[in-house]
């Protein structure tokens, strides 16, 4: 399966991280798709990029799309075959991992942050493309759907300067309790 990525043009430092992790995973079938800055709302630029990669998939009525950002960071060598090997039989985005949110025993979430790397279902895209552009769109999805995690997590993203957030971000701090693949 085709991963799509969100990759920021000018951001050469993830680039590299970029091209590291897919070697590591052995990922040779990707397409790179523009990020979209938005200087005056960030989160809305995100939205946009997200939401142009499930557009795609709808109009080509593709029965589901992978999708990763950039900054995506695999927990250990073999992290994205044991994802896809894990995908659950009914949901409407499987996550490889996130970064706030409470998962249940059943591996569910409700309310999330992280689209480092996710798989989204031909039915959900009508409802992933109208969310609101007005907040973050992980957040924004808050009880929509069907969201269920991979146990252990196989993504996580890397630590530095968020464009989103406009400052330095350490993700490690939000993986206190998490268990994550090859660890």
């Amino acid at each position: 399966m085709m991963l799509h990525i969100i990759h920021l043009l000018h951001r050469n430092d993830r680039w590299q991280l970029l091209q590291n992790e897919l070697a590591t995973q052995k990922i040779t079938n990707f397409r790179v798709w523009p990020g979209i800055l938005d200087e005056e709302i960030p989160f809305r630029g995100v939205a946009k990029a997200h939401k142009q990669i499930v557009l795609y998939a709808k109009e080509n009525n593709l029965p589901s799309i992978l999708v990763a950002e950039d900054d995506v960071k695999f927990t250990a060598p073999g992290a994205m075959s044991y994802f896809l090997e894990q995908e659950p039989l009914l949901y409407d985005l499987y996550l490889g991992g996130i970064s706030h949110g409470k998962i249940g025993n059943d591996q569910t979430v409700t309310d999330f942050a992280g689209t480092m790397l996710y798989k989204i279902n031909q039915y959900f895209y009508d409802t992933f493309l109208s969310i609101p552009e007005d907040g973050h769109i992980d957040r924004n999805l808050k009880n929509k759907g069907r969201y269920i995690v991979c146990q252990p997590f196989v993504a996580t993203q890397h630590n530095g300067y968020s464009d989103n957030k406009k400052e330095y971000f350490n993700y490690d701090l939000c993986l206190n309790g998490r268990t994550l693949f090859g660890h």
